[in-house]
């Protein structure tokens, strides 16, 4: 059973780091609006910068997994259990790489499209 601290201290945490996700999300729409990226592209900017917020803390999550699963006592049960948590989060990064693939191809191909000054 649970400690009830310890639910109430995981809930805190994961609140913690949505808002960081939130943080760097919100960063990534003020950057791209601030140099003026069209209204058209909302949509593809919403996705890009959700994903790259989750991506950016999926990665951290994954090297925490990895320093856990290396500091782990030699017991096959703990391999399994670190290679399963490491193999959820990679796949959450690999949905996150393939839902960002065409909003990042879009905002990248605008921005060489106005540094070249092909684009209004």
């Amino acid at each position: 059973m649970t400690h009830p601290q310890k639910k109430s201290d995981a809930l805190h945490d994961d609140v913690s780091q949505a808002r960081l996700n939130a943080l760097k999300a919100h960063a990534v729409v003020v950057k791209l609006k601030e140099m003026g990226l069209p209204d058209t592209l909302d949509d593809h900017l919403a996705r890009l910068s959700t994903d790259l917020g989750d991506l950016w803390a999926a990665g951290g999550r994954l090297s925490e997994q990895l320093d856990l699963f290396l500091a782990a006592p030699p017991d096959w049960g703990e391999v399994g259990d670190r290679m399963a948590d490491i193999k959820a989060s990679a796949d959450h990064i690999a949905w996150h790489l393939d839902s960002l693939e065409d909003s990042l191809d879009r905002i990248a191909l605008h921005a060489y499209e106005r540094a070249t000054g092909n684009s209004p």
